[in-house]
């Protein structure tokens, strides 16, 4: 099938090499993210509410996961198409990371001070909506001012951070089980720190004052985007959705999977998660440099795309037959080379596929984070307690096979994408 004129790349911006404290502070201001992100999701939040609801965990924990993840998707584009219509001198995005972590603290705070599933739940949206604006700010970064050249090296960049995150999430919070308020506020303490150095290097710029005026229902009308239309965009979107939910699966529950069936105390868990993660990091790390600067070289990302759904179906595999901590390492060291792998070309793909790219970078960044992403927060809660009722309940078997299962679809996606190689 040949492209269509819409998948046609549009003229690449007039944008200058970045510098090496510009890739510094963008990889220090995104692991911070990251764990605001990866801690809750990881370790806290899980610890937190089988603390509060032992007997029913599993279900409390998507229930949460879930209400904010469809929060998140509600406002998700709507902040990102108000950043791009914000004309403050200061900017138009470094407005909405102040707030942003404002917000998310209060939320953190709440849910260390909680002691019912309610309350945790409020607080869980709260810093959700705080994450989803401090995001706003920093997703649009690569596609706005970083040239295609360097993009896939940035993204590893962003990817190892992640990884770092992860692992210090798990270690971090098996230090930290006695100190409530500090296990859900230190996260933030960490990006407001790397923020600090972001809103000074990174360059920001009011909205052009060409930027209309809009009515509500004009508003909520550039909100959306013609699939067909931007169909690579559109593959894109679902590929990330795939392998979200497929991750969502594993990451969520591993904490439980370690505690159930590996026989594990929580304090324990969060120290093998760590040691794992910090193996992960080395392989990982690898996986992503190696991949982004050969993808950029090379000028291609589908092949990097195609050999991380291979890793991450492989890795979930091993762990669904795991009995034992260095089957369940194996597979998991083997899923963190497919997302060393992916992180490289992630950002860097949906930047050289997105539409209006030099007007619109936030509001297409909040979709592509807040419809790829959001809603297999969502779904895989409410999906995964499903699939572990299977056999009388605790199936991580059969949840790990199904996430395999969606890794393998993202790697079908690429496949179709024609604008680029």
């Amino acid at each position: 099938m040949t492209s269509t004129m819409h998948d046609v790349e549009p003229a690449e911006p007039d944008l200058r090499p970045v510098s090496g404290w510009f890739m510094t502070v963008y990889t220090l201001t995104n692991f911070g993210l990251s764990l605001v992100v990866l801690m809750p999701l990881l370790f806290s939040l899980a610890y937190k509410i089988q603390v509060v609801d032992p007997a029913s965990k599993e279900s409390s924990l998507g229930l949460v996961i879930g209400v904010a993840a469809v929060v998140s998707i509600i406002i998700g584009p709507v902040v990102g198409a108000l950043s791009d219509r914000t004309r403050l001198a200061w900017g138009r995005r470094r407005p909405y990371l102040l707030a942003g972590i404002v917000i998310n603290a209060a939320g953190s705070l709440l849910i260390a001070t909680s002691s019912s599933i309610p309350a945790i739940l409020v607080g869980w949206v709260i810093a959700t909506i705080g994450l989803t604006f401090a995001a706003t700010a920093v997703n649009p970064v690569i596609a706005e001012w970083v040239p295609q050249a360097q993009r896939g090296r940035l993204g590893a960049f962003a990817g190892v951070a992640a990884q770092l995150a992860g692992v210090a999430a798990s270690l971090i919070g098996s230090l930290l089980l006695d100190h409530q308020v500090l296990l859900f506020l230190l996260p933030v303490l960490v990006l407001t720190a790397m923020s600090v150095f972001f809103m000074f290097t990174v360059p920001d710029r009011p909205a052009e004052s060409t930027t209309q005026a809009t009515s509500v229902v004009r508003f909520v009308k550039d909100l959306a985007f013609n699939p067909l239309e931007h169909r690579d965009f559109s593959l894109v979107l679902i590929g990330k959705f795939l392998l979200t939910l497929g991750i969502n699966f594993f990451t969520t529950y591993q904490l439980y999977f370690m505690l159930d069936r590996l026989k594990l105390v929580p304090a324990e868990a969060g120290q093998k998660l760590a040691l794992l993660g910090g193996i992960g990091v080395l392989v990982g790390t690898t996986s992503a440099v190696v991949s982004g600067l050969i993808s950029d070289r090379i000028k291609r990302r589908k092949p990097f795309i195609y050999g991380a759904a291979a890793a991450m179906s492989g890795g979930l595999v091993v762990a669904a037959v795991a009995t034992d901590l260095v089957a369940y390492s194996a597979g998991a060291i083997l899923l963190t080379v497919g997302v060393g792998m992916f992180g490289t070309v992630d950002l860097a793909l949906v930047s050289d596929v997105m539409p209006d790219r030099g007007k619109q970078a936030g509001k297409y960044m909040s979709i592509y984070y807040n419809i790829a992403s959001s809603p297999a927060g969502a779904i895989a809660p409410i999906l995964a307690p499903l699939v572990l009722a299977i056999g009388g309940g605790a199936n991580y078997a059969a949840l790990f096979l199904t996430a395999a299962v969606l890794a393998v679809g993202a790697g079908v996606t690429a496949w179709r994408i024609r604008s680029v190689r």
